[in-house]
């Protein structure tokens, strides 16, 4: 009896598409580049890459997606792991800045491109992204307030949005610094707009970037 040879998926496929779309939107501008190029840079045929997505927007949406969800996931786990070790707010929000930090620097592609790109999506994407990330800021408010009771609640929306933009500063802007020197002077910018002072690591509250 012949043998049926069956096609094997390759399960690291779809990633590549998205982190060679990253790099490319990154490099020069998302519009500019086609699923072409995206296939040529990830080793994929262009008519390969339409088995995981249907056109170069829903690339897009994908990979913004993705670094959403990263985002929201490392603030969840922060959080609950803050709350189960009764940890105080100035510790949780020390390991939302330095997860957010990892988050800039790891994924700074796919971070540069959500700037430059977001508001170029459906009205429907766009709109839900915004939301997610005006929920992802409300964590970072939460925090704060009792940690700055002298600064109103538009005071305190400000300098998260300015921790958060201190942070995001390395999207666009290559320093040459070493990923570690990098990371430690981005966390006292961003405390610095904060107002408040980094809590050391403590590694029995597991409030660390994965």
């Amino acid at each position: 009896m012949a043998e049926i040879r069956r096609r094997v998926r390759d399960p690291g496929r779809k990633q590549r598409i998205l982190a060679s779309a990253a790099a490319l939107g990154a490099r020069r501008g998302f519009h500019a580049i086609s699923m072409a190029d995206i296939g040529a840079e990830a080793g994929i045929v262009g008519s390969g890459i339409y088995r995981h997505f249907g056109s170069k927007t829903s690339i897009l949406v994908a990979m913004l997606d993705q670094v959403m969800d990263r985002l929201a996931a490392g603030a969840a786990e922060i959080l609950t792991a803050g709350g189960e070790a009764g940890a105080g707010g100035a510790g949780t929000l020390s390991a939302l800045v330095r997860d957010h930090i990892a988050v800039a620097i790891e994924d700074r592609d796919v971070l540069g491109v959500y700037h430059r790109e977001v508001g170029t999506l459906p009205a429907e994407d766009r709109r839900r992204l915004r939301r997610r990330q005006r929920h992802y800021i409300e964590e970072w408010v939460h925090l704060l307030a009792p940690l700055r009771p002298d600064l109103t609640d538009g005071e305190l929306r400000l300098a998260v949005h300015a921790a958060i933009g201190a942070i995001q500063s390395t999207l666009f802007f290559r320093s040459g610094l070493d990923p570690d020197r990098l990371a430690r002077r981005l966390e006292v910018m961003a405390h610095g707009c904060l107002g408040t002072t980094p809590v050391p690591f403590d590694s029995n509250l597991s409030l660390t970037p994965r």
